[in-house]
C-alpha cells in the first residue's frame, strides 16, 4: 500500500468507530493502535526473519532454574538501588528523553544532536537530567544530568511483578465500544493484523503494563518537579507511553522535539482529526518542529482541538555547527543518505550504473540504525563492480551529518529525513524512491528538491540535467538560532 493509501484506510476506521472513546483502565489505546496499524501497513511486503522455535524445553526448564536461583538477589539489589536512585535525583527545569542512536562524535564525546546544543548554548548543564532509553555510551557531553532508564525502570519493573504476587486482582474499566466488529474488520481485511497484539485481551494486558511502569515515572516526576519534559519521538516503547501517561496525570508539560519527516503521511504527525474532549493521555501536549512545512501540517489538525500547540523552532544541531562556523565549502560529491531498506531496493540497478559511470565522488551514509553493516555494504558494491575508490562509506556516529552534509553538491535518497536537514543547508535533494516522492510531495519543487524515478528511461540523463542546474557557488545558509527550551 501506498502511504496514501494507508492514511485514506486509518482515517476512515477512524470515521466509522469510536476510536476517541477507547481506554481500558484509565489508559487512551487508540493512539497506540493507529501507529502500530500504520507501521503494519507501511512493511505489509517486508521480508520478515523466520523465528527459532528450537530452544528446546530442557533448556528452558534450565534458565527458569537458573532465574529463580539469582531471584533473592535481584531483589535486594532492586530495594537498595532504587531507594538510592530516588534519593539522589533533584529538581530540574527540564527533562529530556533521548537514545544513543540521537547521539554523535563532537571533541571527543558523545553529542546528543537535538538536546545538547540547546543545553551548551544557554548553560543548561545544572538545570536538566537526560533520559537514555537505550544503550548508554561511555562518555557522554554532560554526563552528570545522564540517567540510565532502564538500569532503574528493570529494578522497578522486577518489584512491580513481585508485589503483584501478593496483590488483589483488580477489576479493570474497559471502554471498547464496537471494538469487536473493528478488530473483525481490520483481520479480514489484513489477516497480518492479528500479529499486531491488539486483541482485547492483548490491549488489557498492555494498558496494565502501562499503568504499572507509570508508577516509576510518576516518582520520578514528583522528584525533579520539571517545568517540562522533552521526547525524540513520543511513539514507539511502551516505557515513553507511561512515561506520558504520568506526566498528564501530573500536570507536567510534554513535548515532542521533531526527529524526522512529520509530513501530512505519517500517521504519528497527521490528521489526528478524532480526539476525546482534552489530548490523549499517551500523546505530548506540544510539538517542536525543525521548519514551517511540518509545522503545518500538525497545526492542521492541533488548532482545532484547542489543546495541543505547535511551534517551529528551528535545527539545534544545524544552528549550533552554524554558530561554531563548522560547516564545510561546497565539493563536488554526491552525498547518499542510506536507510534501512534492503540494498537491492535502496541501490537499485539504474543508480548502480549511474554510481559506476558518473565520473562523480560518492559519500555513502550509514543509518543510525542500519541494517546492514559497513562490510556488507562494501561487499555489495564490490560484486556490483563499484570501484572503492570513487566512494566513501561514513557511519552515523563518527562523521557528523552537518558537517558532511554541508560540503555536498547533491544529496540524494530514498525518503530520508536528510531532505529537510539539506534544504536548511541549502543543498538541493534528490528523491529516487516512490514513497519519497510520496512523503515529500510538498517539498518537490525542481529548484530544491527533484524527484526522479530510477526504473524510468533516461534516468541518467535527467540526474545530469540536475547536476548542470545547480549552483556553482556556496549560498548562504538561512538558518535559525539554537531554540531556547525554556522560553
Amino acid at each position: 500500500m501506498s502511504n496514501k493509501e494507508i492514511k485514506k484506510y486509518i482515517l476512515e476506521l477512524e470515521q466509522r468507530y469510536p476510536v476517541n472513546q477507547w481506554q481500558i483502565q484509565g489508559v487512551d489505546v487508540w493512539p497506540h493502535i493507529r501507529i502500530k496499524l500504520y507501521f503494519l501497513l507501511l512493511n505489509l511486503d517486508t521480508d520478515k526473519p523466520e523465528i527459532n522455535n528450537s530452544y528446546s524445553a530442557k533448556n528452558k526448564k534450565h534458565l527458569a532454574i537458573r532465574r529463580l536461583i539469582k531471584i533473592p538477589g535481584a531483589i535486594m539489589k532492586a530495594l537498595f538501588g532504587l531507594h538510592q536512585f530516588y534519593k539522589k535525583l533533584k529538581p530540574k527545569k527540564i527533562l529530556f528523553f533521548g537514545s544513543h542512536f540521537h547521539r554523535t562524535r563532537h571533541e571527543g564525546v558523545y553529542f546528543n544532536r537535538f538536546f545538547d546544543p540547546m543545553i551548551e548554548e544557554y548553560q543548561l548543564q545544572d538545570e536538566v537530567y537526560i533520559i537514555e532509553f537505550e544503550k548508554l555510551f561511555d562518555k557522554n557531553f554532560n554526563q552528570k544530568a545522564i540517567l540510565p532508564l532502564h538500569q532503574y525502570l528493570d529494578q522497578y519493573k522486577l518489584l512491580n511483578k513481585l508485589n503483584e504476587l501478593f496483590s488483589q486482582p483488580v477489576k479493570e474499566n474497559i471502554e471498547l465500544k464496537d471494538y469487536k466488529a473493528f478488530y473483525e474488520e481490520l483481520s479480514n481485511d489484513f489477516p497480518g493484523a492479528k500479529n499486531l497484539n491488539i486483541s482485547i485481551q492483548a490491549l488489557t494486558r498492555w494498558a496494565r503494563k502501562i499503568n504499572h511502569t507509570k508508577g516509576f515515572f510518576s516518582r520520578l516526576f514528583k522528584k525533579t518537579k520539571p517545568e517540562k519534559i522533552i521526547f525524540l519521538s513520543y511513539y514507539g516503547y511502551d516505557d515513553l507511553a507511561a512515561a506520558l501517561l504520568a506526566a498528564h496525570e501530573l500536570g507536567v508539560k510534554t513535548i515532542d522535539f521533531q526527529h524526522g519527516p512529520q509530513t501530512n503521511v505519517h500517521m504519528a504527525y497527521t490528521a489526528w482529526n478524532k480526539h476525546p474532549d482534552r489530548p490523549y493521555n499517551i500523546m505530548p501536549l506540544e510539538y517542536w518542529t525543525w521548519d514551517q512545512r511540518s509545522r503545518d501540517n500538525i497545526e492542521e489538525w492541533a488548532r482545532k482541538t484547542g489543546f495541543i500547540e505547535v511551534k517551529n523552532v528551528g535545527h539545534p544541531y544545524l544552528a549550533y555547527f552554524k554558530k561554531k562556523k563548522l560547516f564545510r565549502q561546497k565539493d563536488e560529491k554526491m552525498f547518499f543518505s542510506l536507510q534501512t531498506l534492503s540494498l537491492e531496493e535502496m541501490l537499485p540497478g539504474a543508480l548502480l550504473n549511474l554510481i559506476r559511470e558518473s565520473g562523480l565522488k560518492w559519500n555513502l551514509r550509514m543509518h543510525p540504525r542500519s541494517n546492514f553493516t559497513q562490510e556488507e555494504l562494501k561487499f555489495f558494491l564490490n560484486r556490483n563492480k563499484i570501484h572503492k575508490d570513487i566512494y566513501e562509506i561514513q557511519d552515523a556516529i563518527n562523521t557528523p551529518l552537518p558537517e558532511a552534509l554541508s560540503g555536498a553538491k547533491l544529496h540524494i535518497t530514498n525518503f530520508s529525513g536528510c531532505v529537510l536537514e539539506a534544504g536548511m543547508l541549502n543543498i538541493p535533494s534528490l528523491i529516487i524512491h516512490e514513497s519519497g516522492k510520496e512523503i515529500f510531495r510538498a517539498y518537490i519543487d525542481d529548484n530544491s528538491v527533484y524527484y526522479l524515478n530510477p526504473d524510468e528511461a533516461g534516468f541518467k540523463e535527467s540526474f545530469f540535467n540536475i547536476i548542470k542546474k545547480l549552483p556553482e557557488k556556496n549560498i548562504e545558509r538561512e538558518i535559525r538560532e539554537v531554540p531556547k527550551p525554556l522560553e
